[in-house]
This record gives structure tokens, C-alpha cells and sequence, in this order.
């Protein structure tokens, strides 16, 4: 009877220590699981947050290149006219008879000539200088970001069909050069869409190439691409509103990005 007692005794014990253990666990997985919730949220927030401020950002950059252009402009107008009024005063003065000398006014408009000349030149190579950070130069329907300019599809082509549509349009498929730049583009994906890049392994299975020739040095693939998957295999690269990349079937229609220079 002892020996009974004993071993109910020990059992009631080891129930005791697994319900606590289990209950520990479940706490645990509670935890672990808002905790997740939480960071995903914040995620989320500082993810809306960038990508506003990127917004905002890109708006006043657009605003300040547009300035500048507008500045250029009028330094080259003011460069015509200010030079042709000094031209015209030199050779008033230049034209008067010996009756009339004015050498020391003469040299004076001649060094102002001089001084003017030279601070437009220097302010029109400054603005020359800016304009190749910025562009306001990008056809109707592009979209600007520094020194490049991008079209957004509103249709479906497969990804030769876009390549060519890009081409016809004096650009190629979308080449991705930084993390910055993906960040623009996917910034203007819609979650449910995704777009073809300029960027392929049709030639040589897993030699991933840019449209220009240049091999991938840049990857963000999305977890576990490219894997290749189907019959006829996936050699066209596409992008998500995550910013990640996918292999897909290049037969497959989908929306597309063109790039082009200012």
C-alpha cells in the first residue's frame, strides 16, 4: 500500500510538472505569436511611412528640377540680351569721333563686358552641372526618377512583346542598378500586379542577364527564386509590390516597365 501511495503520489507530480510545462508552452506560443503581430504591424507602418516620405521626397526633387530648368532657361536668355546691350553700348562708344573720346568709360564698359560675361558663363555651367543630377524631360506618361525616366503599362504583353514595345519606344525593359531604384519602382506596383524587368536567363539556364548584356550583381529574389519550375521552365524575371523578384513563364502576359535616359 505504501509503495501505491508512493507511486500516485510521484504521478500526480509529474502531471502536475507537465500540465505547468504545457501551459509554459502555450504562454510562450502567445507571446511569440503577438510579438510577431506587433513587428509585422510595425513593419507595416514604417514601410507606409518610407514610402510617403519617398513620395513627398520625389515630389519636391521634381519641383526643385523644374527650377532649375526654368533658371537655365532664363541665365541663357539673360546671357543673349545683357551681352548684346553691352555689344551695342561698345560699339556706340567705339563709333564716336575723335572730337568725342571717352577711353576711360570705353575700358570700363569693356571690363564690365568682361565681368559679366564671366559670371554667366560660371552660373550656366553650375545649372549645367545640376541638370545632369535631375531631368524634367520625360515624355507624357513617363515617370521621373534622378536621371531616368519610366513607363508603367496599363496592358498585358508577354515579356518579348514588351521587350519590343520598349524598344519601338526608344528604351528597353527595366534595369535595375540599387536597392534605391527598386524601391521606386516598386513603390508604383499595385499589390495584385506584377511587372516584367529587362532581365532574363533565356539564353543560358541560371546565367541571369540585364537586357544591356550586363550580368546580375544585384539580387533581391523573392524566397526561393528563381526555382525554374513547369515543363517549359521560367527565364523572365518579374517584379512584386514587395520589391522582390520572381522567375515566371516569359509566355505569360503581364504588365510591364520600360527605362529610358532624360
Amino acid at each position: 500500500m505504501l509503495l501505491m501511495a508512493l507511486i500516485i503520489t510521484s504521478l500526480q507530480k509529474i502531471t502536475a510538472m507537465w500540465e505547468a510545462l504545457e501551459e509554459a508552452r502555450l504562454r510562450n506560443e502567445k507571446i511569440h505569436a503577438g510579438s510577431w503581430q506587433n513587428l509585422s504591424h510595425v513593419q507595416h507602418v514604417m514601410d507606409k511611412q518610407m514610402s510617403d516620405e519617398f513620395k513627398a521626397f520625389h515630389s519636391q526633387l521634381l519641383n526643385v528640377s523644374k527650377e532649375v530648368e526654368n533658371m537655365r532657361v532664363k541665365m541663357t536668355q539673360c546671357e543673349a540680351g545683357c551681352g548684346k546691350a553691352l555689344s551695342d553700348r561698345l560699339r556706340i562708344l567705339e563709333g564716336r569721333t575723335a572730337t568725342q573720346p571717352a577711353p576711360e568709360e570705353l575700358a570700363e564698359l569693356r571690363r564690365e563686358q568682361s565681368r559679366t560675361q564671366a559670371l554667366l558663363t560660371g552660373m550656366l555651367e553650375e545649372m549645367r552641372n545640376m541638370s545632369e543630377v535631375i531631368c524634367t524631360r520625360c515624355p507624357a506618361g513617363w515617370q521621373q526618377f534622378l536621371r531616368t525616366c519610366y513607363y508603367f503599362s496599363t496592358s498585358q504583353k508577354a515579356w518579348m512583346d514588351a521587350h519590343l514595345f520598349c524598344v519601338n519606344h526608344s528604351s528597353h525593359l527595366a534595369i535595375i542598378d540599387s536597392e534605391q531604384e527598386n524601391k521606386f519602382l516598386a513603390n508604383q506596383v499595385m499589390e495584385t500586379r506584377v511587372f516584367w524587368l529587362g532581365l532574363t536567363d533565356m539564353h543560358n539556364e541560371g546565367d541571369w542577364q540585364w537586357v544591356d548584356g550586363r550580368p546580375l550583381s544585384l539580387r533581391l529574389w523573392n524566397s526561393g527564386e528563381p526555382n525554374n519550375v513547369g515543363l517549359n521552365g521560367e527565364d523572365c524575371a518579374t517584379i512584386y509590390s514587395s520589391g522582390r523578384w520572381n522567375d515566371a513563364l516569359c509566355s505569360r502576359a503581364e504588365s510591364w516597365i520600360c527605362e529610358r535616359k532624360c
